[in-house]
């Protein structure tokens, strides 16, 4: 199944250009949407070099840049499910069409991705579309199923997966943008409302298949534009009560089509938006646990020699790797090593 892949922009073309000889390689039969947000040279670097591309669709719109203008985009999408990317990401084609093919099997979820990989370039790399993969994480994500949806999301903001990045129905995704559209598309706001929107639409299920290689760099967006931009500092900030007005009204909204009456609609945004907060201020105040004990990391060290015993017997590895599959993506034992290996291939040989 064809599934809408939806990417905001900004003076980045290579990388964009990168995704899109990707997925000409796999033959990928997504249609892309563009919001770009580019200065004039790039935004035609781009233009042009999109003309390049037959195997798939590739829809181009420009907005101006600061605030979330995804929804702009949204009128012109055909398909049934959609995916918003980040625009120096990559994705598996044929996991992508998997989610879809699960959310139109089961009503009951909202959302569907396959597993996660973040992956860094070596120094001289570091910020480049091409180069050598000097390190790279082990597969993340989770699946979330309680039927309950406050269950969720307090299961969700305790322990949080990168949702933002998962397949969903475009009718979602016009009920999220519809409200973000009036905040910053890389802002605190944007970030609450997004993954809470996500969870509350329906379960959330993740293949064990390899779904996202995320590409971390310099480049990256940072949440309201600076890196040091604490939350105690956003939440003090003169606008953030012009924000929260539109923000609790557009969610509770979205909540009421669940049944749920006007008055207890507004209580479970305010609850939800706690929950995000005390995980946001445990993030920030995560250095205060610093010195406070080495149990873990002697823990860790026990488990790493036990490994690595276990990695110099043949017989005892087969065995191992056959109840207990390794996460990292770059061991032939992984389960998703065949599809990371033609995205590290893809990327080192270009370079």
């Amino acid at each position: 199944m064809k599934v809408a892949i939806t990417i905001p922009t900004m003076n980045r073309p290579d990388f964009l250009l990168r995704q899109f000889e990707f997925y000409e390689l796999m033959n990928s039969p997504h249609p892309i949407y563009i919001l770009d947000s580019s200065n004039e040279k790039n935004a035609e670097k781009l233009k042009e070099g999109i003309k390049k591309f037959k195997k798939f669709e590739i829809t181009y719109q420009w907005a101006p840049p600061g605030k979330d203008s995804l929804y702009q985009i949204l009128p012109l999408v055909k398909e049934k499910y959609c995916i918003q990317m980040g625009d120096d990401d990559i994705m598996i084609p044929k996991t992508i069409s998997e989610c879809a093919d699960f959310l139109e099997e089961h009503p009951d979820y909202g959302t569907c991705a396959g597993r996660q990989v973040n992956i860094r370039f070596r120094q001289e790399d570091y910020s480049k579309p091409y180069g050598l993969i000097e390190q790279q994480t082990s597969t993340s994500s989770r699946s979330i199923e309680n039927e309950d949806m406050l269950a969720r999301i307090k299961s969700f903001w305790f322990n949080p997966v990168f949702i933002s990045f998962a397949v969903t129905r475009v009718e979602t995704e016009r009920s999220i943008r519809n409200i973000t559209r009036h905040f910053s598309l890389a802002g605190r706001m944007t970030e609450f409302l997004l993954a809470s929107i996500l969870i509350i639409s329906g379960k959330s299920k993740m293949l064990d298949k390899l779904g996202y290689v995320m590409q971390i760099s310099g480049l990256r967006y940072s949440l309201d534009h600076n890196p040091s931009f604490l939350y105690v500092d956003f939440m003090l900030s003169p606008s953030v009560g012009e924000q929260w007005s539109i923000c609790e009204k557009g969610f509770s909204e979205i909540i009421q089509e669940k049944g749920v009456p006007e008055k207890e609609s507004l209580k479970i945004v305010k609850w939800i938006f706690i929950l995000y907060l005390a995980r946001q201020f445990t993030l920030e105040t995560g250095w205060l646990s610093v010195g406070q004990g080495e149990s873990a990391p002697a823990r860790r060290n026990l488990f790493k020699k036990l490994r690595y015993f276990i990695s110099s017997k043949p017989l005892l590895k087969s065995i191992y790797y056959k109840f207990y599959p390794p996460s990292y993506v770059d061991r032939p034992e992984s389960k998703y090593f065949n599809d990371f290996k033609i995205v590290k291939d893809f990327l080192e040989k270009n370079r």
